[in-house]
């Protein structure tokens, strides 16, 4: 039984290590892609000027924001010329309103979305003109009100639940569930030994009559 009790101790402090880890790990995997690969990843890349940035604010980081950004010109894709994105504030987090960037956006659900791996880089570096050379030649945006992923302003509401939050309530839930299985596993192991035990005792006991005369 304790055998099995460190062997549940030890799942769980492997299950609560992966869960930390993984949005680190996730973004270090698409670490060092050449920009012919970001350009093949995504369904939108174009340059332009931020002009707003809506962070609902919080304690917690990454968390969800959107830019609104006034489209200098489409290297891949189509875009109308107020584009909205949606980012997370480690999407990277050197953006800020009033710089110019070259964007390779994804699309989801009809909107387009920074995923955060090397898909903003400044103007004027030559990370992006290494990004527009493999995108391709520069076109025009298409004009507001073209029904395009990326036309409406995109909600981030209040922030939400932070993913630290989100990943203790998932530990402590699990911690519950495991020490929870434990305890009646335990309980009902118990529970099964003095059973038994009195059974095994059974055929020792005897009651007697008035006479002493003992009779099962």
């Amino acid at each position: 039984m304790r055998t099995y009790a460190v062997r549940l101790v030890a799942l769980v402090g492997l299950v609560a290590v992966g869960l930390v880890a993984t949005p680190s790990s996730a973004l270090a995997s698409c670490a060092g892609r050449e920009p012919a690969q970001v350009v093949a990843d995504s369904d939108v890349v174009l340059t332009g000027r931020v002009t707003a940035v809506d962070d609902p604010g919080g304690d917690h980081n990454p968390r969800p924001v959107a830019w609104t950004i006034a489209v200098s010109a489409v290297h891949r894709g189509s875009a109308p010329q107020t584009t909205h994105v949606r980012a997370l504030t480690e999407s990277p987090d050197l953006v800020s309103s009033g710089g110019s960037y070259v964007f390779a956006l994804v699309e989801s659900g009809g909107e387009l979305t920074a995923t955060g791996c090397q898909d903003v880089v400044a103007t004027g570096t030559d990370a992006a003109g290494a990004l527009m050379a493999a995108a391709g030649p520069a076109r025009a945006p298409a004009a507001d009100g073209a029904v395009l992923p990326g036309a409406a302003a995109v909600d981030v509401g209040g922030g939400g639940m932070s993913l630290t939050t989100m990943l203790v309530i998932a530990l402590v839930g699990l911690l519950v569930v495991t020490f929870g299985g434990l305890a009646l596993a335990i309980g009902l192991g118990l529970l099964t030994r003095r059973r038994r035990g009195r059974t095994d005792g059974s055929d020792d006991v005897r009651q007697r009559d008035s006479n002493g005369t003992p009779f099962k």
